[in-house]
This record gives structure tokens, sequence and C-alpha cells, in this order.
């Protein structure tokens, strides 16, 4: 390799790495690294988790390298790796039995509640964490970047690799397979106790 990894661009970097170049690699990785990052934090909820998502990117980047088409950007493709090891995480976790709920802010109670609507509020938030982790796969995620981590239309998609209609349509949808299921959930709580 005659120049410096750093000043070449990613598809020369990619060309490297596969040809046998280890530091053409690091320096794509370095280059993205940040970025990535910044996704898998955006949406854990155990940011502990963070570094060890980011080495099994990194893991599944080299393994996979050789099936990068250059449809999309480098980016946009290790990005939707990175999404992807998260939602695995969650899955996994969900096999596991563990339940935690999208914020524990909820538990805490608030000024000027009454217990009742301390208990109320808690089990409202529950339903609606339940529900979420329900939605398929498709539609949670465009749930959670839009309305959870507050992502444009543009950065869901370019997350995502959708289209912005693509996007509009899945969160409609996603916001509606969401309102039946709490009503569902809420029918369900209110038969329990007139019972």
């Amino acid at each position: 390799m005659t120049s410096a990894p750093t000043t070449l661009d990613d598809s020369t970097l990619i060309k490297l790495t596969l040809a046998g170049h280890v530091e053409a690699f690091a320096a794509l990785m370095d280059r993205h690294r940040a970025a990535v990052r910044r996704r898998i934090v955006a949406m854990l909820r155990n940011t502990d988790d963070t570094d060890d998502l980011l080495q099994e990117v990194q893991l599944r980047v080299w393994r996979r390298l050789s099936t990068f088409r250059s449809e999309s950007t480098f980016r946009a493709w290790i990005t939707r790796i990175a999404i992807n090891e998260v939602v695995q995480l969650y899955r996994r976790e969900k096999r596991r039995g563990v339940c935690q709920p999208l914020l524990d802010l909820n538990l805490l109670p608030s000024r000027g509640e009454s217990p009742h609507q301390s208990v109320a509020r808690i089990e409202t938030a529950e339903t609606v964490h339940r529900a979420v982790a329900k939605l398929p796969t498709k539609y949670r995620q465009v749930l959670i970047l839009r309305d959870l981590q507050e992502f444009t239309e543009r950065q869901t998609a370019h997350s995502l690799e959708l289209s912005i209609p693509a996007v509009k349509t899945r969160l409609l949808r996603a916001r509606h397979m969401l309102l039946k299921e709490v009503r569902r959930a809420t029918n369900d709580g209110l038969e329990r106790l007139a019972a």
C-alpha cells in the first residue's frame, strides 16, 4: 500500500481489505466508528452494552465485507448491520425473559400525584412498552426511531435503508397497531377488574 489508508476513499479501502491489507480495514472502521457508536447508543436501553455491540458489528463487517455491494454507501451498510445487532440483542434478552422498561423514570413518583394516579401512570407506561415490544420488528424499528429517538423522516429512512414514503407508511401502521394493542390490553385489564 503506497498512500496512507486515511486518505483513501471507502471503496479503495474495501478493495485493499479484501486483498489482505488489515491496516486498510482498521482505517475503514476508524472512519465510521463514531457514527456507528452514536446509532447503537441511540437504540440501546442499557449503554453498558455499547462496546460489546460495536465489537460485534466490526466482526460482522469483517466477515461479510466481501458481500458489500456499492448500491448504498458503506456507512449506510455498516449502520444497518449495527441496527440488526441491537435488534438481535433485544431478541436474545426477550428469549431470556428479561423485561426492561424503555424508561425507568416512569417508576418514580411525581409530585402532587396520588398513589392511585402513580399506579395508573406506571401501569399505562408498562402497557405501552409491552405493546411496542409486540410490534413486528420492521414497525417497531420505525416507531422507536421516529417517536422515541425523535429521528427525522430522512434520518430514519437513511438508517433503515428505506424511502421516506416507506417510513411514513410503516410509522402510520405501527401507530395503528400500537393503539389497537393498547386498547386490547386496557379492555382485558378492565374485564379482569370487573370479574
